[in-house]
């Protein structure tokens, strides 16, 4: 059986990685989620219990598989790491996290959350709009704001 990642993508919002790729497996049926975690978990030097297997299906008329999988271990130990620093952040940092995070979502949750704060920093949203996702709609919202 050999096992080939095609893609990894990093997670941050769920703090993890997520894997996709192809099972080699001639003459064997599909492998079973143990062995792909098993084979994960010395590939990726992660434990077995930081890997989750979500799917395996066989490529039809071959011996090959697909696989998605998600790892846990190295993610989780950055989010202990942040934990740590962030009593050290500034509170304009911390400030401009959660506007990343009420900004990420859709316009309509974007004006709700903005609505609901007491005296939110408008420049500095204006500002982190423009840098993601960069909306006509959430940017004349804020300016209207600042108008007010």
């Amino acid at each position: 059986m050999k096992i080939k990642i095609d893609e990894r993508k990093d997670n941050p919002f769920l703090e993890r990685k997520e894997l996709k790729g192809v099972i080699d497996h001639p003459e064997e049926a599909t492998p079973s989620s143990e062995s792909v975690k098993e084979f994960l978990s010395e590939e990726l030097g992660t434990a077995e219990e930081d890997i989750e297997i979500d799917k395996i299906f066989t490529i039809r008329g071959t011996q090959k598989s697909r696989f998605w999988a998600k790892e846990f271990g190295k993610v989780s130990g950055k989010k202990e790491e942040k934990k740590e620093t962030k009593k050290e952040e500034p509170e304009e940092e911390s400030d401009k996290k959660e506007y990343e995070e009420m900004l990420n979502g859709t316009i309509g949750d974007g004006k709700k959350a903005i609505e609901d704060m007491d005296n939110p920093d408008l420049e500095l949203l204006l500002e982190i709009e423009k840098e993601n996702k960069d909306r006509k709609g959430m940017k004349e919202f804020i300016e209207k704001k600042m108008g007010d």
